[in-house]
């Protein structure tokens, strides 16, 4: 357990899991489903999770930005010294799909750093949180463990996350580039992805796509940096938080560390950057 940040460890895991039972009371319902865009639905469960979030952080932390998915983007917000990014809802194709899994997503960023942060599958009442450079951990069954990520790289076999339904078609060639055995291991949202990584049930997961935005990544590389994990864009640059878009228009990759150079040239190697 990390020294540093001790209130919004405490406050943020409760929050995480009061919005987890919103979500899981409209999953239990016949639920309706609107789409902002192409594929890109929402339902009741989304706004209520961000309800609570958003106004619940309000209150506790006054003086910080926020930004979240479901409302519109205030750059006022984004200047500020700390500023939460939430993804109330990580994975909603997934909760229509009723796969469970989905997760909340709550990440604190300081300085334009990436801090804190708290993945929480409600389905499976799992909750990942970590401090950037600190320390990791999962707390499931009441029980709190400290959780580090696997050391897997070349030439041993590498297991890759891949999405269970929008599974990209380069990750054909990147696994041919990484000159190592690769097992996929399919899995849902961004959160639950990362769970594995957490988990040391995978070592690397790479999401090409811009379709990913810093809400999905803040509370997602302060954890795995916390349990010794690398998370960066698709060319190894640093995810910039301060720029105009909120979007990660250069992917993602997040991976045990271990292998992180090797995936970055095997992702070179394929023409993908």
């Amino acid at each position: 357990m990390g020294d540093g940040y001790t209130r919004e460890q405490e406050v943020i895991a409760d929050l995480a899991r009061i919005a987890g039972q919103a979500i899981l009371e409209v999953y239990a319902s016949s639920f309706e489903v609107r789409y902002k865009g192409p594929d890109d639905p929402v339902t009741d469960a989304d706004l209520r999770a961000e309800e609570i979030i958003v106004s619940c952080l309000s209150r506790g932390f006054p003086a910080d930005g926020i930004v979240s998915e479901e409302r519109p983007v205030s750059e006022e917000a984004r200047r500020k010294t700390r500023v939460w990014y939430v993804d109330p809802l990580d994975g909603t194709g997934e909760f229509v799909a009723r796969t469970g899994e989905f997760a909340v997503i709550i990440g604190l960023l300081e300085q334009g750093v990436s801090k804190f942060g708290v993945i929480y599958r409600p389905v499976d009442d799992v909750l990942y949180a970590g401090i950037r450079d600190e320390s990791a951990w999962i707390i499931t069954g009441g029980e709190r463990r400290r959780t580090r990520v696997s050391e897997a790289a070349p030439p041993h076999p590498l297991r890759l996350a891949v999405s269970r339904s929008h599974r990209h078609q380069t990750m054909d060639r990147i696994k041919a580039r990484l000159g190592t055995a690769v097992t996929e291991v399919s899995c849902g949202s961004v959160g639950a992805k990362i769970g594995l990584l957490l988990s040391g049930l995978a070592d690397v997961y790479v999401e090409p796509s811009p379709y990913t935005s810093k809400w999905d990544v803040c509370g997602v590389e302060a954890i795995l940096r916390g349990a010794d994990g690398c998370l960066s864009d698709m060319a190894g640059g640093p995810i910039e938080y301060d720029g105009p878009d909120v979007r990660n228009r250069r992917g993602f990759v997040a991976t045990n560390r271990a292998c992180h150079n090797d995936v970055l040239a095997a992702i070179s190697a394929s023409g993908l950057t």
